[in-house]
């Protein structure tokens, strides 16, 4: 029987899974990370600070 693996990191799985659907994870935090979003160049979500940009007059 070969050994599972982490969905996210690729790491065997060692205890009790986390189970999140049909995805497997070895932790809490690679399940974490598997559920946020990234973007079109594979970034995660980010934290910036709020910027208004007030449109130009004429």
């Amino acid at each position: 029987m070969s050994e599972r693996r982490c969905d996210y990191c690729g790491d065997p799985i060692e205890g009790e899974p986390i189970r999140r659907g049909d995805r497997v994870y070895c932790s809490e935090a690679c399940a974490f990370e598997a559920a946020r979003s990234k973007d079109c160049g594979g970034r995660g979500d980010s934290v910036t600070s709020p910027r208004i940009v007030e449109p130009e007059k004429r």
